[in-house]
C-alpha cells in the first residue's frame, strides 16, 4: 500500500532544503589592502558581486565558496552579495567608518554621562582608521572612584562597526588637573598599540600586540611623581613620549616593547623661563620622523608667558608666541605639507577677551608667523580644549570649545574652524549638519587626518542626542 507523507512533515522537509541552500556571506577579514569573504549555498550559476556605490557588479564566480578581493581602494566602502539568477544573498559592508557622526563607545543608559570619557586620546591604526582610549570614572556607579579605568575601542572593518570597549587598566583617579592625562599611539607597521597615562601620583604604560584585544602594563624606567600632561608617538617599534609633572617635564625615547630601557632627557625651558607643570604638551613629527614638542612657559621673573617649540636635538625652545597670558593654557601642534602648524589659547586682543584661540605656522620651526585669531559663527567664546590636524594638501582643521556667549552659534557644536591654505578660515560646528544639538564645551576634543585626507573629530558627548551620550566620532573631508 502506498505510504502518504503528512503535510506537516512535507512542509518541514521543504523548509530544511531551503535553509541548507541559503546563501550566507561572511567577512572573515578586512584591511586596507584585502577583503576575505566566505559563503555557503551558492550553486554553479551564482556570482559574487561588489558595489562601491549604488550599482553592484560581478567580480567573480561564487562556486568556490570564498574570495579574496585585493582590487580595493584602501579607504573605499564596499558591499558584497551573491547573485543567483536574480536571487540575492545577504549584503555585507566593509571599509572605514561612514561619513558623518557615529558613537564609538555609547555611555550606559542612565549612568553619570560626564564620567564616561572625560579624558580621551586617539591614534590611527594600521588601516588608517581611528582608535580611541578613554577614561571611565566609577564604572559600576557605586560612588567609589578607585575602580576608575582606561578603556579602548577601535573601528573593525570586517564587522563594519566599532568594537566593544575593552579594559586596558584599572587606574584609580587620573591626574586630570585641566589637562588631558591619556596618550595613545600605534605602530602602524605592526599594529601594536601603546597607552601612556598620568595617574594621581604615578604613570602607567600599557601595550597591546593583538590590535587592542588584550593589554599588559610595562614598568617605566623611573617613577614620575605627580604627572599631569602626557604625549606619545610610535613608529618603527620606537616610542617618543613626554611627561609634564610637578618636578619638571621629561622626554623619553626607547623601544615600544621595553619601557624599562627608555632614555630620559629633561625638556628645557628657555633662559629665564619655566614650563608650567599642569599644562598639556603637544607632540608631532615631520616627514623624516623628527619629533617636535610645544608647551606653555611662564617667565621666572615677571608676568610674561609664551608657547615654546622644541626639538630634542635643539639646545632650547624657540617662541611660537610671547606675551600670551591666559587662564587655561593649551596648545596643539601638527605637521604636514612641509610646515608646522599650531593653535593655542592666549589673550592677545584686549578688545575681544572672550575669543582666545589663535593660529600660527612655521616652515622650519625656528620662525613663526604672526598669530591669527580663529573666528566663531556666533556670539560665543573660543577656548580649550584644542585640537588640530593638517592634511597632505595643507588643509587645516581646528576644533575647540565654546563655554560661554550671549547666543547660539549658527552651526551648533563642537566648534570646528577650517582653512584650505591657512590664510582664510571658516568656522562651522558639526551639530547642524548632523541634525543634533551637541554640547558646546566637551571635556576633551581631538582631530586627526587619515592618509586619504579625510579628517576625524572625536569628542566626549554628555547630551541626550539622537546619537546618544558617549565618545562621538565625525568623519568628513
Amino acid at each position: 500500500m502506498r505510504r502518504l507523507i503528512p503535510a506537516v512533515s512535507l512542509c518541514f522537509a521543504v523548509l530544511t532544503i531551503a535553509l541548507s541552500n541559503a546563501q550566507d556571506v561572511k567577512v572573515t577579514s578586512a584591511t586596507s589592502k584585502i577583503v576575505e569573504l566566505e559563503w555557503t549555498g551558492a550553486g554553479a550559476a551564482a556570482v559574487l558581486e561588489r558595489s562601491a556605490g549604488q550599482t553592484f557588479q560581478k567580480i567573480g564566480p561564487a562556486g568556490s565558496g570564498k574570495y579574496q578581493d585585493t582590487s580595493i581602494d584602501p579607504f573605499g566602502i564596499y558591499q558584497y552579495r551573491i547573485n543567483t539568477s536574480g536571487k540575492f544573498s545577504n549584503v555585507v559592508t566593509v571599509g572605514p567608518p561612514p561619513l558623518g557622526v557615529s558613537n564609538a563607545a555609547p555611555a550606559r543608559k542612565g549612568s553619570e554621562y560626564p564620567n564616561y570619557g572625560p579624558a580621551t586620546a586617539i591614534a590611527l591604526d594600521e588601516n588608517g582608521d581611528p582608535a580611541i582610549a578613554f577614561e571611565s570614572i566609577d564604572p559600576n556607579g557605586d560612588g567609589d572612584k578607585s575602580d576608575t579605568e582606561i578603556r579602548f575601542v577601535r573601528w573593525d572593518r570586517a564587522t563594519y562597526k566599532w568594537t566593544q570597549p575593552v579594559r586596558v587598566a584599572v587606574t584609580g583617579a587620573l591626574g586630570d588637573q585641566n589637562v588631558n592625562p591619556i596618550a595613545l599611539g600605534c605602530d602602524r607597521a605592526t599594529g601594536t598599540f601603546a597607552i601612556l597615562a598620568a595617574l594621581a601620583e604615578s604613570t602607567v604604560y600599557s601595550i597591546s600586540s593583538d590590535h587592542g584585544a588584550t593589554w599588559k602594563n610595562l614598568p617605566l624606567p623611573t617613577n614620575v611623581a605627580t604627572p599631569h600632561g602626557v604625549a606619545l608617538l610610535i613608529g618603527s617599534s620606537q616610542v617618543s613620549a613626554a611627561i609634564n609633572a610637578e618636578e619638571g617635564a621629561t622626554y623619553f625615547t626607547g623601544p615600544v616593547m621595553d619601557a624599562s630601557t627608555w632614555k630620559a632627557k629633561p625638556i628645557p625651558a628657555g633662559e629665564a623661563w619655566k614650563l608650567r607643570n599642569n599644562t598639556n604638551i603637544a607632540i608631532t613629527q615631520d616627514t623624516a620622523g623628527n619629533v617636535a614638542l610645544a608647551f606653555y612657559e611662564d617667565q621666572q621673573e615677571g608676568d610674561t608667558h609664551r608657547y615654546g617649540f622644541w626639538r630634542p636635538n635643539d639646545s632650547g625652545p624657540v617662541a611660537i608666541v610671547s606675551s600670551a597670558p591666559v587662564d587655561s593654557p593649551d596648545v596643539a601642534l601638527s605637521y604636514a605639507s612641509s610646515k608646522f602648524v599650531s593653535i593655542f589659547a592666549a589673550q592677545l586682543d584686549d578688545d575681544d577677551s572672550g575669543r582666545t584661540v589663535w593660529f600660527s605656522q612655521s616652515n622650519d620651526g625656528s620662525t613663526w608667523s604672526k598669530p591669527v585669531k580663529l573666528p566663531v559663527d556666533g556670539p560665543r567664546s573660543t577656548n580649550p580644549p584644542l585640537a588640530l590636524a593638517i592634511s597632505s594638501k595643507g588643509a587645516i582643521t581646528a576644533a575647540f570649545g565654546s563655554n560661554s556667549g550671549s547666543g547660539p552659534t549658527a552651526c551648533n557644536s563642537p566648534t570646528v574652524s577650517r582653512s584650505a591654505d591657512s590664510t582664510g578660515w571658516t568656522t562651522c560646528g558639526l551639530g547642524k549638519a548632523a541634525g543634533a544639538d551637541f554640547s558646546p564645551q566637551p571635556a576633551t576634543l581631538h582631530t586627526i587626518e587619515a592618509p586619504d585626507d579625510e579628517v576625524f573629530v572625536v569628542w566626549q558627548e554628555v547630551a541626550e542626542t539622537k546619537y546618544g551620550p558617549g565618545i562621538l566620532v565625525w568623519r568628513g573631508r
